[in-house]
């Protein structure tokens, strides 16, 4: 725990709720092109780091007040641009708070009364305005060309004393002070932000609730897993995301397709270490340099590329660069058309093998050169419905079954949107969102097989069959075996290592878990918060409790609303005899799901009785309804 004195700006999306009620899917992507390109690379650009997402709103904390107000500016003065064409019913508009305050620093959190007024500073400002604490107005108007509104003392909510608030106006002056462009990072500024780069660069939605690939709340690194970060003894490389160099959306489907099919490929070969898709795609339009994300992520190499229209055609455009020295090994360009894009991955693949010393054999060259459908149409909807997956709203996720549906409609024999396919009923069956599960359920059995029929040796086939083994049949030695098949055909896939972990904690194996879990983590060093929750059940499961409370925190202070972490974090408190504590976190737990039940969670797969009755009846302890 740490005080400090700060500078901490608040940002919400004014009529968020009525945005989201309108158009859900399209409020989010605006939401995510925002914070693209403008909200991270403009923090970065002035020294800030997020701090937190709260709903409709962040919190972004500045060393210096002076900086906070130029993004601040910059923010509001860019958003004019953005949204000059787009009808005014369907604009973001953002409210900006400052405030420069004394705050408790503790678990990448910020808390304190400076926090508070700059949430209740923030508003009172006008959409598409700026409020500031007088404290701010003190601190900059000797320094920045500024007009400012006088609001007087007004009284807020939860604060004891009056408020004394000013209105930014922004006019030409303030005009003067906005960039319309990122700065890039100076090497001091890398440096200085370094640990907490993690958590700034990865949130992937700023402003909207909890989502963006189940993943995409991100937790910072600790010293341990800093340390764990060394540059593996075999090749390492993280493939970046590949950038849409034209106007047309299909183009940037096929872009995100290739790179995520590149990473795939090699991380089928043994003698290569390969950073988890799910971490690289945080880089995306990433001002950061190959030399730091190769600090960061601990590989030798970064592959970065390109795709745009031409003609009838697709350029495609590959570097791969030694991140010791910033210096590009080499650059190939393939000019190709949809039915030639698997062609062109597998020349790419060999190339980067080449270069790293891999020796490719001819059953690999093989299944490189193997096509996933003869039918462009179905490729195109199958990269549509991955896409859609991503933002994890429930209008997205249905949107990517019915895509996937035309796909394997289209070409039955398509292996890869069969295990999509399956999948996605199986998280509906399993996280809700069907008004029938049992044919939620059914029809993910039913694709499964059908992968299985079309290549028993995918490891994607044999993940998904250990993950229905676990989860539908409880059977922990049939999903045992299907999991070791997947990682022998593929070390380098976090979401299996991490389920091999989670199925080691099921099994009464806790030790073992936590060596799952954290090899999941080395190649997914950006990995998602919910990560935490097994390893919060590891080690209350060796009876850690201090750990186990470290990690549970960890998780809720990411994902706010998630209830795993939070259910750990109640029997945590309550084995540690802090049954007030417990009730506490109990009580939370019940503000965001008034109807949970202990029984209703008992059908989690615990191999053995004396685990289940200790973890449940410690949430009943805890103050959780039975």
């Amino acid at each position: 725990m740490e005080r400090r004195l700060t500078t901490i700006l608040s940002i919400d999306v004014v009529g968020y709720s009525r945005l989201m009620e309108r158009d859900e899917s399209a409020t989010l992507a605006a939401l995510k092109s925002h914070r693209l390109e403008l909200i991270d690379p403009f923090a970065a650009s002035f020294g800030g780091k997020t701090i937190k997402l709260m709903g409709d709103g962040g919190l972004l904390e500045f060393e210096s007040t002076v900086q906070a107000m130029r993004f601040a500016i910059s923010v509001q003065n860019e958003m004019l641009s953005r949204n000059s064409d787009v009808p005014e019913n369907e604009r973001i508009v953002f409210r900006i708070g400052i405030n420069i305050g004394d705050v408790i620093a503790e678990d990448g959190d910020i808390y304190g009364d400076g926090v508070n007024v700059a949430a209740r500073i923030e508003g009172l400002a006008e959409p598409g305005g700026i409020c500031i604490h007088r404290s701010v107005r003190d601190q900059v108007q000797d320094k920045l060309d500024l007009n400012f509104e006088d609001l007087g003392e007004t009284e807020v909510k939860n604060i004891e004393r009056p408020v004394r608030a000013f209105e930014v106006v922004l006019d030409d002056k303030a005009k003067a002070l906005a960039i319309s462009e990122p700065v890039a990072h100076t090497k001091s500024q890398i440096s200085k932000w370094a640990p907490t780069l993690v958590g700034a660069v990865c949130i992937c939605l700023v402003l909207a609730a909890a989502i963006w690939w189940r993943s995409r709340d991100v937790v910072p690194l600790t010293d341990q897993e800093e340390l764990a970060l060394a540059i593996p003894d075999e090749p390492s490389i993280v493939v970046l995301p590949f950038k849409n160099r034209s106007t047309v959306e299909e183009v940037g489907y096929m872009a995100e397709g290739f790179g995520t099919a590149i990473t795939t490929q090699l991380s089928k070969f043994p003698q290569l270490f390969v950073i988890a898709g799910s971490t690289s795609i945080t880089f995306a339009d990433s001002l950061v340099k190959p030399r730091e994300i190769g600090r960061e992520l601990g590989v030798r190499y970064v592959l970065s590329g390109s795709a745009q229209s031409v003609g009838e055609n697709i350029s495609i455009n590959a570097t791969l660069i030694e991140t010791e020295s910033g210096h590009a090994l080499w650059s190939e360009q393939y000019d190709v058309g949809v039915e030639e894009v698997f062609s062109a991955q597998a020349d790419l693949v060999r190339e980067i093998a080449s270069t790293l010393k891999i020796v490719v054999e001819e059953e690999e060259v093989a299944s490189l050169k193997k096509r996933q459908t003869d039918d462009p149409e179905a490729y195109e909807l199958f990269l549509k419905a991955v896409a859609k997956s991503k933002l994890l709203n429930t209008v997205s996720r249905q949107e990517a079954i019915e895509l996937l549906e035309r796909a394997v409609v289209l070409d039955p024999d398509y292996l890869s949107a069969h295990i999509e396919l399956s999948g996605r009923y199986l998280s509906l069956w399993r996280f809700g969102g069907s008004d029938d599960p049992k044919t939620a359920l059914n029809k993910a059995r039913r694709h499964a097989e059908r992968a299985l029929e079309l290549d028993q040796s995918d490891y994607r086939v044999q993940h998904r069959l250990g993950q229905l083994h676990l989860f539908a049949d409880h059977d922990h030695q049939l999903a045992y075996q299907a999991y070791q098949r997947a990682i022998r055909e593929n070390s380098n896939d976090p979401e299996v290592l991490y389920d091999m972990g989670f199925l080691r904690s099921l099994m009464g194996e806790p030790s073992e878990a936590i060596e799952w879990n954290n090899k999941a983590k080395r190649v997914n060093p950006r990995y998602p918060g919910w990560y935490n929750f097994n390893a919060a059940l590891s080690h209350f499961l060796i009876e850690d409790y201090q750990q186990a409370l470290l990690l549970a925190k960890t998780g809720i202070s990411t994902y706010p609303k998630s209830l795993p972490p939070r259910r750990i974090l109640v029997a945590t408190l309550a084995e540690m005899g802090r049954l007030e504590d417990a009730q506490i976190e109990a009580d939370k737990l019940l503000e965001i799901r008034p109807d949970f039940r202990v029984s209703t969670h008992r059908n989690t797969p615990f191999l053995r009785s004396e685990d289940q009755d200790r973890y449940f009846g410690a949430m009943i302890a805890g103050g959780l309804p039975e």
